[in-house]
C-alpha cells in the first residue's frame, strides 16, 4: 500500500499541482489562451484533488494513516511558497497562476476546488479581457482602468476577493473548513495555513492597486481601453453571481456533496479504529516480550 499511494500521489500532485512539482503550471497559463486557462484552472487542475481523495486514500488506508504529516506538510509548503512566488511577479497572468499553486475537513478541501474553480476561472478570464485589448500583461505599466472601465474593474474587484478568501464569497468558506479540519490535526500546520490568507491578501490587494487604481494607465494602447462588451459580460457576471451565492449559501453545495464525502470519511475512520489501534497493540506486544525475554535471559 506505502508504495502504491505515494506513486498515485505523485501523478495526482503534478496535476493539482504540489510543491515541488508544480513547474509545469504558470508557463502553461502564460502559453494558453484565456479559453483554455479557465478550463485548465476551473475544471482539470481539480481531477488531481480529487483523485487524491477520491482514489488514493480508499484505496491505501494504510498508507494515508502513515504518511498523513507528510502529506499536510506538501499542502502547507504549496501554500506558502505559491503565495510567496505569486507576490514576485510581474506577469499578470503569471500571477493568478501562482495564485492557483496556493490555493489548492474533506468536505472543506472538495469545497474549495470548487469555489477555486470560480475564483481562478474569472481572474483569468478579467486578464484575458484587459490582455485582447492592450496586448501585453506587465502588471507595472497598468493602472487607473476604475477610471476607464468601471464595471470590468468592479467584477475584477469582486472576483479576486473571493480568491483572497473575503467573508461573504465563496473562497472564505473553503479555507475556514481547511483550517478548522487541519487544527484537530496539527495545530502549528493550521496556523501557518491560516496565515497565507495574509500573504493571498498582501498578492491581491496589490495587484488591485497596481492595475485598477492610480491616476492613469501607463502601458501602451490607451485608447483601446473600452467597457465590457456583452458576451464579456454573459461570461464575468455569472462568476461572480455564483462566488456570492456560495458565499452566503455553502449548502448548496455541501448539501449534494456532504453524503457522498461522509460515507468516505466514515469508511477511512472504521479503518482507523478497527486496524490502525491494532497495529500499535501489536507492536507494544512484541516491545513488551522482548523486554521480558531479556529479562529471562539475564535471569
Amino acid at each position: 500500500q506505502w508504495w502504491a499511494f505515494v506513486l498515485l500521489f505523485i501523478g495526482f500532485a503534478i496535476k493539482v499541482p504540489s510543491v515541488p512539482v508544480h513547474t509545469w503550471l504558470p508557463d502553461a497559463h502564460v502559453e494558453a489562451p484565456t479559453p483554455i486557462s479557465m478550463i485548465l484552472a476551473g475544471v482539470l487542475l481539480k481531477m488531481g484533488g480529487y483523485g487524491i481523495i477520491r482514489i488514493c486514500y480508499p484505496i491505501c488506508p494504510a498508507a494515508g494513516y502513515e504518511l498523513a504529516l507528510i502529506i499536510c506538510s506538501i499542502g502547507v509548503l504549496s501554500m506558502v511558497y505559491g503565495a510567496f512566488a505569486a507576490l514576485a511577479q510581474k506577469d499578470f497572468k503569471r500571477l493568478v497562476a501562482y495564485s492557483s499553486v496556493s490555493q489548492m475537513g474533506m468536505n472543506g478541501a472538495m469545497f474549495q476546488m470548487i469555489a477555486h474553480g470560480i475564483s481562478s476561472a474569472g481572474m483569468f478570464f478579467l486578464v484575458g479581457v484587459v490582455y485582447d485589448r492592450v496586448h501585453h500583461r506587465e502588471l507595472d505599466k497598468f493602472g487607473g482602468l476604475f477610471a476607464k472601465m468601471p464595471v470590468y474593474s468592479g467584477i475584477a474587484v469582486g472576483i479576486f476577493f473571493a480568491g483572497l478568501g473575503l467573508p461573504g464569497l465563496c473562497g472564505f468558506i473553503g479555507e475556514v473548513l481547511v483550517v478548522f479540519s487541519s487544527w484537530e490535526f496539527s495545530q502549528a500546520l493550521a496556523v501557518i495555513s491560516a496565515a497565507v490568507v495574509i500573504l493571498t491578501a498582501g498578492y491581491i490587494l496589490w495587484t488591485i492597486q497596481r492595475v485598477y487604481l492610480g491616476p492613469e494607465y501607463k502601458g501602451p494602447h490607451p485608447e483601446a481601453l473600452t467597457p465590457m462588451t456583452g458576451r464579456e459580460l454573459t461570461i464575468a457576471v455569472p462568476l461572480l453571481v455564483f462566488a456570492i451565492w456560495f458565499g452566503v449559501y455553502p449548502a448548496a453545495i455541501l448539501n449534494y456533496m456532504s453524503p457522498s464525502v461522509n460515507q468516505t470519511v466514515d469508511n477511512l475512520a472504521t479503518w482507523t479504529k478497527n486496524y490502525a489501534p491494532v497495529e500499535k497493540n501489536s507492536a507494544e506486544v512484541a516491545l513488551v516480550t522482548a523486554h521480558d525475554q531479556a529479562e529471562i535471559g539475564d535471569r
